[in-house]
């Protein structure tokens, strides 16, 4: 009824509405189903249609929700028409659609505006329809329309027999060491596609019965079922629905002896109740293996040594049965039988709960007797419930020499406040005659308090055992029921000192203290500083040693002094020399190359304006990475390339013991490095070439290498502060830094690419594709670098290994190991494992695959497993670069784009949009021996003596993979062709 205006009923009518499928007799009324309904007459005033929204015209203002029982007959539930404003408002044209899916069982009727179900309803296939009435309202030319929501849901009805999942109606329950009452044995589960309501509980409970079928009143008195149910989801035809899973569990009724012994199988007949189909029932099967637990030692004797010098309430050891700490239920109790002698300084005690029996010193007086040295017990260990028993020997031998008792020491460790006072005197409970000292942390309220015990095996350790509790003087720390002053946390039932701060201290059936320590203690004690000084003088002789090593071996393989004039250049030879190696793979010139004899400082090298950088701009710092002929540095540079003030950047140069091949690789990579600009490739800045060595300029990285980057990101937590002092845990420091997501590592793997496509586009193949040769910069920016491997091969001429060096085998394509081929399509493989060291956070590929097996596992077609949490799509890429033929592998133009749309599939991806800074540069950690990517080339399968493809080298020489900064980032860039014209002009 639509009105205006303040109303107050102004009376109400009550009707009783019956329902039955039979003409109503007068004495039926009373049972018979019905229903109420209020009438409320009230004055009010009709409102005007005009000034009526379209939702007050078309709809009530309850919400178009209905309830429908499922298997209920089709028939007309709902009337879309308000009669009232049909019958105020008749100047006004309104009309209704039901807008629906098709196949939904409900239809709308537009003459009488009536929606009706077409169909009975399956709650089990569909419980819930979700439609929208759709209103429209035409006066003349004016039109409203509105839609509101049409729900429907199906209420359910008990129609479902109950199933098993997998038709699994069996499980095992085996009782051995665990024979506690309440004890769960075993698991069965069944299902209901019919909903169960929660409450009430025992009510819901008895609808679904668990009964054991039985005759055997042992079976029925020991075992007992346990009924849970809770709700879960189905999703028949695409459409969730909530069903019901019954768990019955079985469960001891009482604990079992551990003499008991026998199998048999437990049926649990489970009944629905409710529903009334001949499938109402499932029997549940429980095969019962009751096993003999043995009452029996495991050793035939056993042997504790006691200090002579223990006072009472020492802790010796423990005596425990076999399996022992795996009881529950089995109750074992320990006795010691007296030995045959007036020595019984050791005595047993067992807690109410323990499982095992506790050997003290009971008469420390005994332990002073010269004539007590060794004693023979008898252990017997007893079960309460089967009276079974064992026993076996226990040999106590007293050893030590009697220590002079201090005066005015306290029969307490605990009142000692300071080291010097806790360590000079003894108690109850002491070992050895003398306290021990805690040394906690320090750090706030902690567990880790410093405090004065007898023992620091057993006090404190947060538990006042059965020893302890003999006397309160032992360990207040664990024991105290008193109150406790200053910083602290209770421990378990409100006894001792679970957590204080700084000091802790007790008195004997008074007051505990915790505070601050106010007495600097002695850092470093007489025997420490022996050990320190012994420690420095034996550095001191390795160092002094390993000099020596050095020098001896400098000057037996250096090379003569020149005989040419103080600045001479070089010519390259028209053929290249041998470089020999030493037998662990070290490189020294051989001694009929004469460009190897020349030194370093005879070079004159050519000035190149646009890249050459004032050295007295330049300040050299710390040493980032070296190696055997040279070695990386951080440095700050003055006025850098128009820049105001100075810039962080790393100098890579040569030691002094390099050769010319060493100073014409160092030259080939400043070269290369002039023609390569992109955001994701390590930048050039200059170089120093006049009046000194040669210096090159580069970016300097801020967090490191990506693989120690990743490795990094495992260490975060709350506590963990990365130190300065560490240059790759250094980003840590930035908590923002922190945190790696899918969507970073994506983005890393993006950024990668792009800079290898690149590459390739300007024909240059890289060789040693991995996270160690990847910096990551400011801002997380990934910088491709490393191009010690990639020396003169272009795309166009593939490259064929001889030299006998060492290679990165378990990053190198199939063509590469086994045809020593290089190409784009090789790095494409790298990237694979490139791939799968990102996701794996810095893992190791291949692991627990040594080198050696490598190579005949991929030519089976062996390739690393999907990573866990690595997605399917992610993993289809690496197989995709893993293909054993080049060409079927993805281009890094095509692995960009994929990769481009994994990053729009994460939510939380790096903003690459962000600028990129300039002043970034990484070197990578050394890898530990484990961990060395390299193998020794001796190790190739069948690899030839000489090359079967010939081999253009622009340098003229056949260098191997040597490195100037050993594990650093830096190292033999690849020359190219302008490199090379240079290199012969220069020659000339």
């Amino acid at each position: 009824m639509l009105s205006v205006g303040n109303w107050m009923p102004l009376s109400k009518v009550m009707l009783y509405v019956f329902l039955s499928s039979h003409p109503f007799q007068e004495k039926e009324c009373d049972s018979a189903t019905r229903t109420t309904v209020f009438l409320s007459l009230i004055n009010a005033t009709a409102p005007a249609c005009s000034s009526l929204t379209a939702r007050q015209l078309c709809f009530t203002e309850m919400d178009l929700s209905f309830h429908i029982k499922e298997n209920k007959p089709p028939g007309t539930f709902h009337q879309l028409r308000l009669p009232s404003v049909h019958h105020l408002c008749q100047n006004l044209s309104i009309s209704y659609k039901l807008l629906a899916a098709e196949g939904v069982p409900f239809r709308y009727n537009e003459n009488t505006t009536s929606v009706r179900v077409t169909q009975r309803l399956d709650r089990e296939e569909r419980e819930r329809y979700e439609l929208i009435a759709k209103c429209t309202v035409r006066e003349g030319l004016r039109e409203m329309q509105v839609e509101v929501p049409f729900l429907v849901n199906v209420l359910d009805e008990d129609d479902s027999p109950p199933f098993l999942p997998n038709g699994t109606d069996t499980a095992d329950a085996v009782v051995e060491f665990n024979r506690k009452e309440g004890t769960v044995l075993s698991t069965l589960t069944v299902y209901d596609a019919d909903t169960t309501p929660i409450y009430p509980l025992e009510s819901s409970r008895k609808k679904y019965t668990g009964t054991i079928i039985t005759d055997d009143p042992w079976i029925s008195e020991t075992f007992r079922v346990e009924h849970i149910f809770d709700e879960i989801h189905f999703s028949p035809n695409g459409s969730q629905v909530r069903g019901t899973r019954h768990e019955y569990k079985l469960v001891l009724n009482k604990s079992i002896s551990v003499t008991e012994h026998r199998s048999f199988q437990l049926d649990v007949l489970v009944n629905d109740t409710e529903f009334h189909g001949p499938e109402r029932s499932v029997m549940l099967h429980f095969n019962v293996s009751i096993l003999p637990v043995s009452i029996q030692f495991s050793n035939i004797t056993y042997q504790f040594t006691v200090n002579r010098n223990a006072e009472r309430f020492a802790q010796v050891g423990k005596i425990c049965i076999e399996n022992c700490m795996k009881f529950r239920g089995v109750n074992i109790t320990y006795k010691l039988l007296s030995p045959n002698s007036s020595c019984y300084p050791v005595s047993i005690l067992q807690g109410r709960e323990d499982k095992f029996g506790s050997l003290y010193v009971n008469d420390s007086s005994v332990l002073r007797r010269p004539e007590c040295k060794e004693i023979q017990y008898t252990v017997q260990a007893t079960d309460r419930q089967s009276r079974k028993h064992t026993k076996t020997l226990l040999t106590v031998v007293l050893e030590g020499t009697l220590l002079k008792k201090e005066e005015d020491c306290p029969d307490s460790c605990a009142i000692s406040k300071h080291r010097a006072e806790c360590e000079e005197c003894g108690g109850l409970g002491v070992l050895t005659g003398r306290c021990q000292w805690r040394q906690g942390s320090g750090k706030g309220i902690t567990t880790n308090y410093s405090t004065c015990t007898p023992s620091i095996k057993t006090c404190p350790d947060g538990v006042c055992d059965v020893v302890e509790g003999r006397d309160p003087a032992v360990c207040p720390q664990d024991c105290t029921s008193g109150n406790i002053i200053g910083g602290h946390g209770k421990g378990i039932g409100n006894l001792g000192i679970k957590s204080g701060h700084g000091i802790c201290y007790c008195f004997p059936r008074q007051n505990c203290y915790c505070e601050k320590d106010d007495i600097k203690e002695q850092l470093c004690d007489d025997l420490c500083k022996t050990v320190i000084t012994g420690a420095v003088v034996l550095c001191f002789v390795i160092s002094v040693l390993v000099s020596f090593y050095c020098i001896h071996r400098y000057h037996k393989n250096s090379p003569k002094a020149p005989i040419a004039s103080a600045e001479m250049t070089f010519r390259r030879p028209a053929q290249s020399y041998p470089i020999s190696y030493s037998s662990s793979n070290v490189r020294r010139p051989s001694l009929d190359s004469m460009e190897n004899q020349v030194s370093v400082d005879t070079f004159k090298i050519p000035e190149d304006p646009k890249w050459e950088f004032p050295r007295k701009n330049l300040v050299l710092g710390k040493t980032l990475g070296e190696g055997e002929f040279g070695k990386v540095v951080k440095a700050t540079a003055f006025r850098l390339k128009g820049r105001a003030g100075y810039t962080t950047v790393a100098v890579k140069m040569l030691k002094e013991n390099a050769s010319q091949s060493e100073l014409r690789d160092l030259l080939s990579e400043f070269n290369l490095l002039k023609q390569v600009n992109h955001p994701h490739v390590i930048k050039l800045y200059g170089a120093c070439s006049q009046d000194g060595p040669l210096y090159l300029i580069v970016e300097y990285a801020k967090y490191g290498s990506l693989r120690s980057f990743l490795r990094e990101s495992r260490k975060v937590g709350p506590s963990y502060v990365g130190s300065e002092g560490n240059r790759n845990s250094s980003y840590l420091d930035n908590p923002d830094e922190r945190a790696l997501t899918m969507g970073d590592l994506i983005s890393f793997a993006w950024q990668i690419s792009r800079g290898m496509q690149y590459l390739a586009e300007m024909k240059l193949v890289h060789r040693d594709l991995a996270a160690r040769n990847v910096l990551v910069a400011e801002g997380r920016k990934m910088k491709i670098s490393d191009f010690g491997l990639s020396r003169d091969v272009y795309e166009e001429d593939s490259y064929v290994k001889r030299s006998k060096g060492r290679i990165p085998v378990k990053w190198m394509a199939i063509e590469s190991l086994f045809d020593h081929i290089y190409t784009t399509q090789s790095d494409v493989w790298s990237f694979g494992v490139l791939l799968w060291e990102i996701v794996t956070l810095g893992g190791n590929p291949y692991p627990g695959i040594a080198p050696e097996r490598l190579f005949n596992l991929l030519k089976t077609g062996y390739r690393m497993e999907r990573p866990e949490n690595c997605s399917e799509e992610m993993y289809n890429l690496m197989l995709r670069c893993w293909k054993q033929e080049a060409d079927k592998r993805p281009t890094f133009t095509e692995i960009s784009k994929e990769l481009e749309k994994m990053m729009v599939k994460s939510r939380d991806y790096l903003d690459l949009a962000a600028s990129t800074p300039s002043d970034s540069l990484l070197y990578d950690d050394g890898l530990s021996e484990e961990e060395t990517p390299l193998v020794d080339c001796m190790s190739y399968p069948n690899w030839p003596e000489e090359s079967p493809v010939p081999l253009t080298r622009f340098d003229g020489t056949n260098s191997v993979f040597s490195r100037y900064a050993n594990d650093s980032v830096y190292a033999n860039w690849m020359v190219s062709h302008s490199a090379a014209k240079f290199m012969d002009k220069f020659d000339s």
